[in-house]
């Protein structure tokens, strides 16, 4: 199974992993290794001082402590489903990106395109969000951020369409990646099982290679194609038999390096996020950002995303439901709250038996100024 079809939300913790492949020698990967392992260091949990009373939490009736001393700066961006491109355009030495399509019919970069994660000073991070209520019986240990890269072209969708019910749960959708200059065909090595089906098709009058993939009593198809330029796009469509798979997919059409959804063809669907501009390059930069927690004896972390590509609404998934927390969206994985505090920002939150409490404290979360002296207070020494 490639590392794109993991169930939610691993593949998000594979990225954030610093050093997915590090090798002996590399003095550099080495560093970046000795950095992961340290942040990982057992805990030496500081205690949290509360001051000026209780705050009650909207959503729970369960005693909150607010944090003294906080100087925020409030967060009030609203929420655009359409973002553009990145900053970032290296497309590596020939000018090219090349993607892997993995035995699902799913892209990924392979080993060219890794990422790495280097540490930086809280005050320095462009994401400072602090709790400002923490749930009872947890004491906020430490903060800490990293400047990352990480690949973009071969595993950001360019378009995603959703079905959302009336509670905001998802019935089905459309996802396009793309476009990419090469592409390689994995095979061999580690095989889902039941293993997925590679057929021969034709999309929309364009030859095409489409795969089938079974998991949870359902199957999902995904295409690839290339365009009259030779440019390869990628789509997989969840939720639905083939017929009608076929059918939403003739509202994908594509106009250069840009991708259109055609509403009036699959008026079910809606358009929760488009590329706009330039393709995404190979590689992009973003920020992470985290809260480190003692409860109970045991680590929490909340980790944030800053210039995130896509908003929150695209990572989806069937069956899932999004929600809104604090008027921002919210979708509850598996174990974990994803949040919205704004455009481009993404934090995650490990939940146990206190999701009430989690989203409290995930409502409460504003940004500190640089200087707060909180940050110094509470960065991780590194």
């Amino acid at each position: 199974m490639s590392r794109d079809r993991l169930p939610a939300p691993l593949p998000t913790l594979l990225t954030a992993n610093p050093v997915p492949a590090a090798e002996p020698g590399d003095e550099e990967r080495l560093a970046a290794i000795r950095v992961a392992v340290d942040t990982r260091r057992a805990l030496t949990a500081a205690p949290v001082h509360s001051g000026g009373g209780l705050l009650r939490a909207l959503l729970t009736g369960r005693r909150l402590a607010l944090l003294a001393g906080l100087t925020v700066v409030a967060v009030s961006v609203p929420l655009g489903i359409t973002i553009a491109g990145p900053g970032m355009h290296d497309r590596g030495e020939d000018g090219l990106i090349t993607a892997a399509v993995a035995a699902d019919g799913t892209l990924s970069c392979g080993g060219v395109h890794e990422g790495y994660a280097k540490p930086i000073r809280p005050g320095q991070s462009k994401v400072r969000l602090f709790p400002t209520v923490v749930p009872e019986g947890w004491q906020l240990v430490d903060v800490f951020a990293r400047d990352s890269t990480g690949p973009a072209a071969c595993i950001t969708p360019s378009l995603v369409a959703s079905d959302l019910d009336g509670q905001g749960v998802m019935r089905g959708g459309v996802s396009v990646s793309g476009p990419v200059d090469r592409i390689s065909f994995e095979d061999g090595g580690v095989q889902p099982v039941p293993a997925p089906v590679r057929v021969d098709d034709v999309l929309n009058g364009r030859p095409a290679v489409r795969y089938e993939f079974s998991r949870d009593d359902t199957v999902d198809y995904s295409w690839i194609w290339a365009d009259d330029r030779g440019k390869h796009w990628q789509a997989s469509v969840t939720g639905y038999p083939l017929d009608r798979a076929k059918e939403l997919m003739t509202a994908v059409e594509t106009d250069g390096n840009q991708v259109f959804w055609a509403a009036g063809k699959a008026p079910d669907l809606r358009v929760v996020h488009q590329r706009t501009g330039r393709p995404y390059p190979a590689e992009t930069s973003f920020q992470n950002w985290y809260i480190r927690f003692n409860v109970g004896g045991r680590e929490r972390t909340v980790s944030v995303e800053s210039d995130r590509l896509v908003p929150l609404a695209a990572e989806l998934r069937t069956g899932l439901r999004l929600r809104e927390l604090a008027g921002q969206p919210e979708i509850d994985f598996s174990g974990q709250i994803y949040y919205e505090p704004q455009a481009g920002i993404r934090a995650i939150a490990e939940v146990e038996d206190d999701a009430d409490d989690v989203r409290a404290m995930l409502a409460g979360l504003r940004q500190l100024s640089p200087d707060d002296p909180l940050l110094g207070r509470y960065a991780l020494r590194e």
